[in-house]
């Protein structure tokens, strides 16, 4: 979904999380592409949440990744920013999603 306001235009996505067959996540995603500011480079600020599935919580554990997405690819790099305890390892590390691969490395 986009929004357009006076400063540029955020986009907003969501969706399920699996390894293999297992449906193990959901995430939601803001994307924000600011007039004068990313439109030359074709790209624009990401944050990505990932929630992770877990019934016997009442809050899901997340990890959060920002950085940039290429329009012209559709590929993401930054690094983890933020997590819950269980998914904090990786805090620092840097991703790249390509297509429907993502990559803490």
């Amino acid at each position: 979904m986009n929004l357009d306001d006076a400063a540029g235009r955020w986009q907003f996505e969501a969706r399920e999380v699996f390894q293999g067959d297992s449906h193990i996540a959901s995430y939601a995603s803001t994307k924000r592409v600011v007039a004068k500011g990313t439109e030359a480079e074709n790209t624009a600020m990401l944050t990505l949440t990932i929630f992770f599935f877990d019934q016997s919580q009442k809050t899901a554990d997340n990890m959060t990744l920002q950085g940039s997405h290429d329009f012209g690819s559709g590929d993401e790099i930054g690094s983890v920013s933020a997590a819950s305890i269980a998914f904090a390892s990786p805090i620092g590390k840097q991703f790249k999603r390509t297509g429907g691969a993502l990559v803490i490395q």
